[in-house]
C-alpha cells in the first residue's frame, strides 16, 4: 500500500525546487537566451480575441507554462542549457534536480481521473496513449470543488515517484477525447490519428491552451440523452429512395434527398440521412448516439455499409468553442441548409429590434429598476405595447 503521507512530503519538496530553479531562474534565463518570451507573445497574439477575455495573472501563467514546456519537454532546451556556464555554476543539488527532469521529459496530457486514492492524489489515464499515472495536484482538488470534470489538460513533470502539475489547469465539464480530436483536426487537417494529435500538442500547445474558453460549458442532456453531433459520409452510393419510404419521411430539393427516420426524426435524436444523387454521397446524421446507431442499423438493412463508429462525434459545446477560437463558421451538415425555411427579412429586422430593446433594458432590470419602456421602444422602433408585453414577461420571470 502506498504511503501517501511520505509521497506528499516528497511532492512538496519537489514543488519548492520547482519554484527556486524554474520560476526564479530558468524561466527568465530561457525567455532571454532563446527569445521565448517573444515567441510566446507572438503565438498568443494569434488568439488575442480569446486572451483579452482573461485576467492578467492567468495570461502570465499561460506564458510561463509555455516557456517551461519548451525547456523541459522531450528534446527540450534544458539539454543545451546544462552545457552552459551559467548552469554549471548552479548549486550541485539544483543541477542534479535539473538533470533528473531532463531525463524524464515533461509533457502535456489529456487525461481522465480513474481513482482518488488520497487527498490531492489522483490516478489518471491518458486518453490518447492509455498510460496510467499517479498525479499530485492540490490545484485539481481546488477545481473539483466546483463540480465534476470530464477531462483534464495539464502540463505534468515527474518527481521520481509520481507526477505533478505545473501552471494553469484545464478541467473540462463536457469535453471528451472525441471533442479534442475534432478540434485538433479543424486546427490542423493533416492530423489523422492520436499520435499526430500528441505530436501537434508538443509542437505548439498554445491553441490547445485556448480550449479553457469552453471548460465550464456543461454537458447538454435531453430526456437522459447527451446531445452530440454524430455523422458519417459514405461515398459511391447508388440509392433508390422510393424503396425506403416505409421507414423514412422523404423530401427532395435540388438533387438532394432528405430521409428522416420515422419515430426518430424529432428531438432529441433528429436521425436524418441526406442522399446527394449527383455526387453519390450519403450523409448520416443524428444529435444523439442512440439516434445515429438506429439510423445506421436501418440503412444497413437496405444494403448500406455504414460503420457504428462515426466520422465525426462532437458535442455542441466543442463545436461552439472551436468556431470561436478559430474565428470561422464550421458547417457540418451543409445539406440541411437546403431544407431550411426561407428567412423573412421583415421578421429578421423585427427580431433585431427586440434584441436591441432587451440589451438596453437589461442593465436597469438587473439593478432592480423599472426600465423606461416607452422611451426604449421609441429608440429602437418597436411597438410600445409589444415592448411592454415582452419586458413585463422578462421582469416577471426574474422575480
Amino acid at each position: 500500500m502506498e504511503d501517501y503521507k511520505q509521497i506528499k512530503a516528497l511532492c512538496q519538496k519537489n514543488a519548492t525546487a520547482t519554484f527556486k530553479i524554474l520560476d526564479e531562474f530558468l524561466l527568465y534565463y530561457a525567455a532571454e537566451k532563446d527569445k521565448l518570451g517573444k515567441e510566446i507573445d507572438r503565438r498568443l497574439g494569434t488568439y488575442r480575441h480569446i486572451t483579452q477575455q482573461i485576467d492578467k495573472s492567468w495570461f502570465n501563467m499561460l506564458k510561463t507554462q509555455y516557456i517551461i514546456h519548451r525547456v523541459l519537454k522531450e528534446g527540450g532546451l534544458v539539454h543545451k542549457y546544462l552545457k552552459h556556464v551559467a548552469l554549471q555554476n548552479l548549486p550541485p543539488a539544483h543541477r542534479s534536480w535539473l538533470e533528473q527532469q531532463a531525463a524524464s521529459p515533461w509533457r502535456f496530457s489529456f487525461a481522465v481521473v480513474t481513482d482518488h486514492p488520497a487527498e490531492d492524489f489522483y490516478e489518471m489515464e491518458d486518453v490518447y496513449t492509455g498510460e496510467p499515472y499517479l498525479v499530485y495536484s492540490p490545484g485539481m482538488s481546488n477545481t473539483l470543488k466546483d463540480g465534476h470534470r470530464e477531462l483534464w489538460f495539464n502540463l505534468i513533470g515527474f518527481n521520481g515517484v509520481c507526477w505533478q502539475t505545473y501552471g494553469p489547469l484545464a478541467g473540462y465539464q463536457s469535453f471528451g477525447p472525441d471533442d479534442i480530436f475534432f478540434f485538433a483536426t479543424e486546427l490542423n487537417p493533416s492530423i489523422e490519428d492520436d499520435d499526430d494529435l500528441i505530436a501537434d500538442v508538443e509542437k505548439n500547445p498554445v491553441p490547445y491552451m485556448m480550449l479553457f474558453l469552453g471548460s465550464n460549458q456543461p454537458l447538454t442532456v435531453h430526456e437522459a440523452h447527451p446531445l452530440v453531433i454524430v455523422l458519417s459520409d459514405l461515398e459511391g452510393v447508388s440509392l433508390d429512395t422510393k424503396l425506403l419510404e416505409k421507414d423514412f419521411n422523404h423530401d427532395f430539393v435540388n438533387g438532394v434527398h432528405k430521409l428522416s427516420l420515422k419515430g426518430w426524426e424529432l428531438q432529441p435524436h433528429f436521425s436524418v440521412a441526406y442522399y446527394d444523387e449527383k455526387d453519390n454521397i450519403l450523409q448520416v446524421t443524428a444529435l444523439t448516439e442512440m439516434g445515429y446507431l438506429k439510423l445506421v442499423e436501418v440503412l444497413n438493412d437496405y444494403g448500406m455499409d455504414l460503420d457504428d463508429v462515426p466520422d465525426i462525434h462532437v458535442k455542441p459545446s466543442m463545436l461552439n468553442t472551436t468556431e470561436e477560437i478559430l474565428k470561422r463558421k464550421i458547417e457540418l451538415m451543409p445539406y440541411e441548409l437546403l431544407f431550411e425555411p426561407k428567412q423573412d427579412p421583415e421578421s429578421d429586422a423585427e427580431l433585431e429590434k427586440i434584441n436591441q430593446l432587451m440589451a438596453l433594458a437589461l442593465p436597469d432590470i438587473n439593478a432592480g429598476k423599472k426600465p423606461d419602456i416607452d422611451g426604449l421602444a421609441k429608440k429602437v422602433g418597436v411597438d410600445i405595447d409589444t415592448a411592454k408585453e415582452i419586458l413585463e414577461q422578462v421582469m416577471g420571470k426574474l422575480k
